[in-house]
């Protein structure tokens, strides 16, 4: 696998950020000389406190995408989101469970009773489920990603950050939008939406979104065709992963019957079918991993070849949600009473073929001959959730602004969890013979979670350029689960059938201070708790473990900042500075009994087992040096670490024997110590009126680790990424047709990666992907 070894100072970083304004005031300041109309930034505009307010007087960490932002960037997915946000990363462990983290902070449970750290919101909607979050973006007016805990106004679970999408309100006037695109791999999206009133007083809207693309990790089962008797070479070889098929659609109706009133009904429904993750195992030497060990030296060119996998069953993932959200609006002449209703429901249903192991050829000592594990670990769940959210919100002009709520939540989830196990040989006839019968055993967990908070935020202006700001929330939530674990595979060590009842309490404050020392420069100071609701275990070993609550995670964070924007808006400039207390980690450990044998796959559970401390540094920058010239990027610095952990009593890691228990000072889960982003475009109008523009772009990560033992086999490596964008947008300005690259270099390099039994089952990102798009519009204001 190709790596790269990049390392960066803080200090040259740092005096880059200074120097920055100044290398734009040279070219700023001959420009103005010669007369050149330079054109400014665009202000933007988030909702991010519950009102209409410019990004740079808002005194958080958020990082904002505009419609056209998205379509000019080609960006269509979270990924694409986390790769040019500060501080932003995701795992895939597979398409059911996508696991975003901020600042260090986010989750990988798998339990139906588990939540998420990090946040999606559509409308302002919570999507507490990670199946379904891994949306494909169309038809948005914009993205917010805030980052750091959101406890006070966003509310439970918001404790490493949030993004929220905003899709496009119906509006008057007619908008019509469609837009094709083919590249390799068989890649093919269609999107388009359609805007309008339907009397004077209702519009409408109705957008769709279909992509589809082949597979980029090939099967290696056709070097075993002995094995798959009736199944050719030729088809062996067909077998691939990752591909993808995905449709979406959404229905909007608004009603305005006259200036106070604003509803907004919204029906959307997605399906997803991919297979995959198709897992790419790599060695890990000298982690008593007998049972993996040899495998990348059996099969020819494996190990140089992240893009294959040893099964010839890529897995599967089908992921259907649908929802209803209805949004009233209704405006006093100093206030804002908004009524916030949804229902959504997720099925999900994922067949993981065990890290592509099934062809493994592995020659364990007792066999003189190869012999095939076979393995997959299947699940279904089926999520219900409905919330109600009443908020009052005070107007804007007036030196004292305030928000206050009540929210409700209701989510039922059912999780049905299974691990199949077996193995077979060949004979010395080379039939295929039973060596382990396959043998069976999972958890169906129920959970039922209800929330209930209050809240409420105010804004005051002490002086005319310094405002002090104070909230709260406070939550109660219960959740009552059951538990019921047959025996078989490699999972579940008893029978058991339990139930647990639990319920928690968290009061969740904020306060800020900011100060406009100019009409171009904030400086803000914050104190923010987020917390992450307790739970129960999923597909536990034992009884015991399966109705042991853990507690709520708390994160409580300090931030400086300053936002800045020069030379006649040619310039914004963004930093903060935050640390982190992290308590009570929910952890999801891979562990094993102390008295089970060596090599004994393990069993995942989660417990509160640490605390972390965390740090960092982020900086923003967008310029327009020129006409037609547009430059942007991001610096990480992020340093987030275990300041205390301990593995439960009586097990031990399964990941390998000899590991040290002392995680102190281990890195935290996605949370890369660098990461850079780098974005340049000009547009130049021809002299025929149309416009000619091209678009370059870096993405650097560094290595980020993916178990709390740090094991480099099990990390995702660093890796640097290059894309690229060619477009020309029609003298009618309604057509446009880019050309587009992306990992232009053919970089290898994994999107998630997880331990066991001394190796990692990595999961490979795309190779080179490249097309064309067609995007006609017409209308719209």
């Amino acid at each position: 696998m190709k790596t790269k070894s990049v390392s960066f100072s803080r200090l040259n970083w740092l005096s880059l950020g200074l120097c920055l304004p100044g290398l734009v005031l040279s070219s700023a300041t001959a420009q103005a000389a010669d007369g050149t109309n330079i054109v400014g930034l665009e202000e933007i505009t988030v909702t991010a406190q519950r009102r209409a307010e410019s990004l740079q007087s808002v005194p958080l960490s958020i990082t904002a995408f505009s419609s056209e932002d998205l379509h000019r960037q080609g960006i269509v997915d979270i990924k694409a989101i986390t790769e040019r946000t500060p501080g932003f990363t995701m795992g895939v462990f597979n398409a059911g469970q996508p696991q975003l983290y901020i600042r260090g902070i986010g989750s990988n449970d798998r339990g139906a009773s588990g939540d998420q750290s990090v946040i999606v919101f559509v409308d302002e909607v919570y999507l507490g489920r990670a199946a379904g979050s891994d949306m494909d973006l169309f038809d948005l007016e914009r993205v917010e990603v805030l980052r750091g805990p959101q406890g006070t106004l966003f509310g439970k679970n918001v404790v490493g950050g949030a993004i929220s999408f905003i899709t496009k309100k119906p509006e008057a006037t007619p908008e019509y939008k469609i837009e094709g695109s083919y590249g390799n791999l068989n890649a093919r999206t269609l999107r388009g939406y359609a805007s309008g009133a339907l009397t004077d007083k209702i519009f409408g809207k109705i957008s769709f979104s279909s992509k589809s693309r082949d597979g980029y990790v090939q099967s290696q089962a056709y070097l075993y065709p002995q094995f798959f008797p009736g199944k050719s070479t030729d088809i062996l070889k067909s077998i691939t992963g990752q591909d993808i098929n995905t449709d979406s659609i959404r229905a909007a109706l608004r009603f305005v019957p006259n200036d106070e009133l604003d509803i907004n009904v919204t029906a959307s429904y997605s399906n997803l079918d991919q297979s995959g993750p198709s897992r790419h195992y790599v060695a890990g030497p000298g982690n008593g991993g007998t049972f993996y060990a040899t495998d990348s030296l059996l099969i020819p060119n494996y190990a140089n070849d992240i893009h294959t996998y040893l099964s010839s069953d890529p897995g599967l993932s089908k992921i259907n949600t649908w929802g209803v959200t209805a949004r009233a609006d209704y405006h006093f002449p100093s206030m804002t009473f908004t009524s916030l209703s949804s229902f959504r429901k997720a099925n999900t249903h994922v067949d993981d073929e065990l890290g592509g192991k099934e062809i493994s050829a592995l020659r364990l000592s007792t066999h003189a001959v190869p012999t095939v594990f076979f393995g997959s670990n299947p699940y279904e769940e089926h999520a219900k959730t409905y919330t109600q959210e009443f908020r009052l919100v005070s107007s804007n002009d007036s030196a004292l602004q305030w928000v206050a709520g009540l929210y409700y939540l209701n989510e039922k989830t059912d999780r049905d969890e299974r691990a199949l196990l077996g193995m077979y040989g060949l004979d010395s006839s080379n039939n295929v013979t039973v060596v382990a019968p396959l043998t069976q055993g999972g958890e169906l967990q129920l959970n039922t979670t209800k929330s209930y908070a209050g809240f409420g935020q105010v804004t005051y202006a002490v002086l005319d350029r310094l405002k002090l700001t104070a909230g709260a929330r406070y939550t109660y939530e219960t959740k009552d689960m059951r538990g019921i674990g047959t025996v078989g595979g490699f999972t579940v060590l008893e029978n058991y059938d339990v139930t647990g009842h639990k319920n928690w309490k968290s009061f969740t404050p904020k306060v800020s201070a900011d100060y406009q020392a100019t009409d171009e420069i904030l400086f803000y100071a914050s104190i923010s708790k987020g917390f992450k609701s307790g739970g129960f275990p999923g597909l536990s070993g034992r009884a015991v473990q399966a109705n042991a609550p853990y507690n709520p995670e708390t994160a409580y964070q300090y931030e400086i900042g300053t936002k800045t924007e020069w030379f006649d808006r040619r310039l914004r400039v963004n930093v903060a500075g935050f640390m982190t207390d992290y308590k009570n980690l929910q952890v999801l450990q891979l562990l094993v009994p102390n008295e089970a044998p060596l090599n004994t796959p393990g069993v995942l559970f989660t417990s509160n087992a640490a605390n972390a401390k965390i740090k960092g540094v982020e900086l923003e920058f967008t310029a327009v040096p020129i006409k037609g010239l547009t430059l942007s990027g991001s610096y990480t610095y992020l340093d987030a670490h275990f300041s205390d952990f301990f593995i439960p009593t009586g097990y031990r890691p399964a990941a390998g024997v000899g590991l040290p228990t002392n995680r102190i000072g281990k890195k935290l889960r996605n949370s890369p110590k660098h990461a850079v982003n780098f974005l340049g475009r000009y547009d130049y109008e021809m002299s025929d009126g149309g416009t000619l523009s091209a678009q370059g772009e870096y993405i650097y990560k560094a290595i980020s680790y993916q178990d709390p033992d740090n094991l480099p086999f099990a990390a995702v490596p660093s890796y640097s990424l290059v894309n690229g964008r060619l477009g020309y947008l029609f003298p009618s300005g309604d057509i446009e047709v880019s050309a587009w690259v992306n990992n232009l270099l053919n970089e290898d390099y994994f999107l998630h990666n997880s331990p066991n039994i001394g190796s990692g089952f990595a999961t490979p990102a795309p190779p080179r992907t490249y097309g064309v798009t067609v995007t006609w519009k017409m209308g719209g204001k």
